[in-house]
């Protein structure tokens, strides 16, 4: 019997090791944080947004409440190896007003802007991109973003820290409570003492998610082949909000609709 615990840890290690790596080599490089200039503060974080390059245009995806007040005089900035950048390019989003409840937008880069960016970030290519019919009742989707309790300024600098969640898919039932529907989102448990992948121990959750908006929801896989583990990614959706209440959750809105939005908005054959 212990040496069956001592096997069952070992994996756990194992496969929370892949978990982490995940995270840091398939997830983190594709997402950035977007920050506003406040007179006073100086810059100060804001939101998240996930790099894409689609049908040969580069994009910024995120939730459309992200951009609704971008202007010349309310500009949004993301981090790059020596500083901040301006975002500059065409953004479009869903109004968040109507009744099916879509949160998505994009930001297509203006093309000067893109090399830029590239030595610092990688942009998603189409086929780490996934529609994901069907929802599979494990902890396997993974939302990672940038909340703004994680924002510090150190030496004058300001330094953020994304954060990565690991939640399994809420049934039916929270559907139809909150109004929303499958074929256009995504809701995820988030409640309770999940495990910290890098510990192992129980934690309580932080509640504080303000920022995550506009980052991106994963669908993670790990197989053992040959003795060795094979991770992956895929993009599925794009985080739209937070929910307290009756259910505890995170909702997303599919990738699906967001490439719906480019293609009938930029013409593009995705």
């Amino acid at each position: 019997m212990e040496e069956a615990d001592e096997l069952d840890l070992h994996i756990d290690n194992l496969i929370n090791g892949e978990l982490s790596k995940i995270i840091t080599s398939k997830i983190a490089p594709f997402t950035c944080q977007f920050l506003k200039h406040d007179p006073v503060k100086g810059l100060k974080p804001f939101a998240s947004g996930v790099m894409a390059e689609l049908a040969g245009a580069y994009f910024i995806l995120t939730a459309s409440h992200v951009i609704e007040d971008w202007s010349d005089q309310n500009k949004l900035f993301v981090e790059i190896e020596k500083g901040h950048i301006s975002v500059v390019g065409k953004a479009s989003g869903t109004e968040t007003e109507t009744g099916e409840k879509l949160d998505v937008a994009y930001i297509k880069l203006k093309d000067e802007l893109v090399p830029i960016l590239k030595r610092w970030y990688q942009f998603l290519a189409f086929d780490q991109l996934l529609h994901h019919n069907k929802v599979f009742d494990e902890g396997n989707y993974c939302a990672y973003g940038f909340p703004v309790v994680n924002f510090k300024m150190k030496s004058e600098v300001a330094n953020s820290v994304g954060s990565a969640y690991y939640m399994r898919p809420n049934t039916d039932k929270v559907f139809d409570h909150y109004g929303l529907s499958p074929l256009s989102h995504y809701i995820l448990e988030f409640h309770g003492k999940p495990v910290n992948i890098k510990t192992g121990q129980i934690e309580k959750i932080k509640t504080e998610h303000y920022g995550l908006s506009g980052g991106g929801l994963w669908y993670t896989d790990i197989k053992f082949v040959h003795n060795r583990m094979i991770s992956k990614a895929k993009l599925i959706g794009i985080m739209t909000e937070f929910r307290k209440g009756k259910y505890e959750c995170l909702i997303a809105n599919r990738i699906e609709v967001v490439l719906g939005l480019i293609e009938m908005n930029e013409r593009l054959k995705i």
